[in-house]
């Protein structure tokens, strides 16, 4: 049976820390997938970091129990109550959450079309 995601995944992180020619070798991989499908190499390397946060997210949900979800949220709760005050409307948050959700999606499709993800 062959290793999981998360064990491939170290595995990369560990070369790339150690080798700079690999560290090339997958940004210009990340560059050439951006032009492939016209976005920019910033994005594309976004969309992975949110596919990866979404993951834990999920993987998170699954395996907590609802207290354990309850004092999450409230740990949450005094990170927010304790952060900088966001100087913009409700409104204008809720758009670049939209855009941010449509960006991926695109990405997400047009990474599916070429079978990356």
């Amino acid at each position: 049976m062959g290793r999981g995601m998360a064990s491939d995944v170290s595995a990369i992180e560990m070369m790339l820390k150690t080798n700079e020619k690999a560290r090339r070798s997958v940004s210009e991989w990340i560059v050439q997938l951006a032009r492939k499908i016209h976005e920019s190499p910033e994005d594309i390397v976004w969309f992975f970091e949110m596919r990866q946060r979404m993951r834990e997210l999920e993987e998170k949900a699954k395996r907590i129990s609802d207290e354990e979800l309850e004092l999450w949220e409230k740990e949450i709760e005094k990170e927010l109550e304790n952060s900088e005050p966001v100087e913009q409307s409700l409104e204008t948050l809720i758009g670049i959450g939209e855009r941010s959700f449509r960006k991926f999606k695109r990405i997400e499709v047009k990474l599916r079309e070429l079978g990356v993800v």
